[in-house]
């Protein structure tokens, strides 16, 4: 940027009874033909500009003449700072613009100064110029204006604040008289040195390159436009090492859900076995009783045929004796009435003990009848011995 010292004429500055100072006439832009570098301008990329290569352009009388109205009420600040209702920089904001118009080829305007320390850098010098922030359009355009030509255009401008400077872009642009300031020293623009990031904002502002309001998007691309290549460099590793970092996070994320995915996973199934070998015990628990069940059935079955044979035996004694070598009650009952002439083939189990005992009974000796006579006693018979001799 040029370094210039610049011999002033008296200012047209008031001071009223509250202390505050009051210009009546400021040029705070002007139509003329200004210097850039490639990285200055918005939307260098597009237009395929060199960032470190310098770029004369134009700022159009039209629009400034239209955008005029637009200033009236901006705050004046300390320093170039984007500015909008919601992040209003009340620390330094030391004043307002009104009364704008445009007198080609500067804009004019009154200027209010509020605060005791920014009169005092105005009034000591240290801060005496201004410089518009305002947002615009890049064209590409070839011309000449005061015998400087340019090649791009400055379109559709809006203004967003009006800032306390050093030195301002616009060489007319000081508080007090608007005659152009006396030029006694200048050094070349190749001593630009590489800027902060504060600075590249606020060279972004003088341009108009970056509205006063401008979102994050915007701050970043400008600051994108403006970076040396070790500042590129610098920004990308920065910009990696975050992107490694998110992406590490997002890993570690993932793998963590996974953990629980697959521990939650594990949990039922757990749970799943657990069921399933309870109800296997069920099935083996139930599967012992049935088989308690079915042997204590079978016990008592055995136990009830043996009884059953035993008491066989006892009633075929008087037939045929002991019967050795059977365990069947209806074989030992078919047995005997066999050995006793009695075929007892297909006769049900259950009438054979009936069939035994008749046999018993048919084999026991018949028992004499006593029998009665109506003939009178004989006396030879034994009753009448009998009595003859209780007689006698």
């Amino acid at each position: 940027m040029t370094d210039t010292i610049m011999a002033l004429d008296r200012s047209v500055r008031r001071i009223d009874a509250d202390g505050h100072l009051h210009v009546e006439r400021c040029v705070l832009s002007a139509a003329v033909v200004s210097p850039y570098y490639g990285r200055e301008i918005n939307g260098a990329e597009r237009l395929g500009l060199k960032p470190d290569e310098i770029y004369w352009m134009y700022r159009d009388a039209d629009a400034l003449r239209e955008a005029a109205s637009s200033i009236n009420g901006k705050p004046i600040i300390e320093i170039h700072q984007p500015i909008s209702a919601e992040g209003h920089p009340r620390e330094i904001t030391v004043g307002s613009v009104s009364n704008a118009t445009f007198q080609d080829p500067d804009l004019i305007g009154e200027l209010a100064i509020w605060d005791g320390d920014a009169i005092k850098r105005i009034q000591d010098g240290s801060k005496r110029c201004v410089s518009a922030g305002y947002a615009y359009e890049t064209v590409p355009e070839t011309g000449e204006i005061n015998g400087q030509p340019y090649m791009l255009k400055m379109v559709n401008i809006r203004f967003n604040h009006l800032a306390l400077v050093e030195e301002p872009r616009v060489k007319t642009a000081i508080i007090g008289d608007s005659a152009p300031p006396k030029i006694t020293k200048e050094t070349s623009m190749a001593a630009h040195k590489p800027m902060s990031a504060a600075a590249k904002v606020a060279a972004a502002l003088k341009s108009g390159r970056l509205a006063m309001d401008a979102s994050e998007e915007d701050v970043k691309k400008c600051m994108d436009e403006d970076e040396t290549e070790e500042e590129k460099k610098a920004r990308e590793d920065k910009e990696r090492a975050a992107a490694d970092e998110e992406a590490k996070k997002k890993e570690d994320d993932e793998r963590k859900a996974a953990d629980e995915e697959a521990k939650r996973k594990e949990d039922e199934q757990k749970a799943k076995d657990e069921e399933e070998r309870e109800k296997e015990d069920e099935k083996k628990g139930m599967d012992a009783a049935s088989v308690s069940r079915l042997v204590a059935a079978e016990v008592a079955k055995e136990r009830l045929r043996n009884k059953l044979a035993q008491d066989a035996r006892e009633a075929v004694r008087p037939l045929v004796g002991d019967v050795i070598g059977m365990d069947s009650a209806g074989d030992i009952y078919r047995y005997a009435l066999k050995q006793t002439g009695h075929d007892a083939t297909g006769v049900h189990e259950s009438a054979l003990p009936a069939l035994v005992s008749m046999a018993i009974n048919a084999k026991r000796p018949a028992r004499l009848a006593r029998m009665a006579a109506d003939s009178a006693i004989d006396s030879d018979s034994p009753l009448a011995g009998a009595s003859a001799r209780r007689k006698a």
